[in-house]
């Protein structure tokens, strides 16, 4: 699965305004919690819990479809890791007269804790603070009161909590990872100011730090697979670029395609998109190629073996030339 920057997924809810730039980061310890009701549940002291607890805080809302679709895998959790000591806490900022119907209505389906923010208290410390403006979205809290890990809740999170329970996660690395997804959005929001830049000056000025920022990504985000593929994907292929940088991308795709061990279709399809975008035509045919042997999915197999008739079709037109 491509890990997308700036163009919404369905699995997000638009649910506030831009927040201001993030300035929390993972390790650090997490804020204790505001809630103007617990609506489910007993109440959860973070402070209380370290040493012995681990915490999944889920931002959610009635209204949003992904999120109601997120409840059954959050029960999921809460029941597997309960004797692990996990508590889910699921925290909206509707009013309770709107909430509690919904929680009964919902009865054993939602089984784990759910809270009313105050007053936005707990959006500002944990959402706005990380520069997200999408629900659903979980942080984890490991035992030392640490936020470690931040993410949709059907997207990564599973194993990074069989990690932090068992006491095998590597925080040092998930740091350097989210530090190349924050680097990555910088990345996409400078090209679009390089677009309303008034003079070409300018213009090549913030090009040339985006270039810098981009690097750092790649050099961030480490062996993490789905991060570098989602990189350079979305340079390949986002409608809104009106400046891609195919040797970035390419430098993206190569190390998500090794990180991956060439394991994946979706992976080994990106690098083939981005040594064609290259120029590199009978690089790509050969990578295209190891995307349709991998893939399983026959609809997403049909499509993979077109892209490669196409790049085959290039490939020959180019030699004859």
């Amino acid at each position: 699965m491509r890990m997308r920057y700036l163009v919404p997924g369905a699995a997000l809810c638009m649910a506030m305004g831009v927040g201001p730039a993030p300035a929390t980061q993972l390790g650090d310890a997490a804020p204790a919690l505001q809630v103007a009701r617990w609506v489910k549940g007993k109440p959860v002291d973070l402070k209380a819990g370290r040493g012995k607890q681990v915490f999944v805080i889920e931002f959610w809302a009635t209204w949003c479809p992904p999120c109601r679709k997120a409840i059954p895998h959050l029960s999921e959790i809460q029941k597997k890791y309960k004797d692990k000591g996990v508590v889910v806490v699921g925290i909206t900022e509707e009013e309770p007269d709107v909430v509690q119907p919904f929680v009964k209505e919902a009865g054993d389906n939602m089984a784990y804790t759910i809270a009313v923010d105050r007053d936005g208290a707990m959006d500002k410390a944990y959402m706005e603070a990380f520069g997200i403006d999408g629900i659903p979205h979980a942080f984890i809290v490991d035992r030392e009161g640490r936020i470690a890990w931040h993410g949709h809740p059907e997207t990564g999170m599973d194993k990074a909590l069989e990690e932090i329970t068992a006491g095998k996660y590597d925080l040092e690395a998930a740091k350097r990872e989210d530090k190349a997804r924050r680097l990555g959005n910088e990345y996409f929001d400078l090209l679009a100011k390089a677009d309303e830049a008034r003079t070409e000056k300018e213009k090549k000025e913030i090009l040339k730090k985006a270039g810098d920022v981009g690097a750092e990504v790649v050099k961030q985000a480490g062996r993490n697979a789905e991060l570098l593929n989602g990189f350079a994907w979305t340079i390949l292929t986002a409608p809104r670029l009106k400046v891609r940088d195919l040797d970035l991308a390419l430098k993206a795709a190569k190390a998500a395609y090794e990180a991956s061990e060439g394991r994946s279709a979706d992976i080994a399809d990106t690098y083939a998109r981005a040594l064609f975008d290259n120029g590199r035509k009978d690089e790509a045919v050969r990578y295209q190629r190891k995307a349709v042997e991998l893939c399983k999915d026959e609809k997403m197999r049909s499509g993979l073996k077109k892209t490669l008739e196409r790049y085959e079709k290039e490939a020959k037109a180019t030699e004859k030339q």
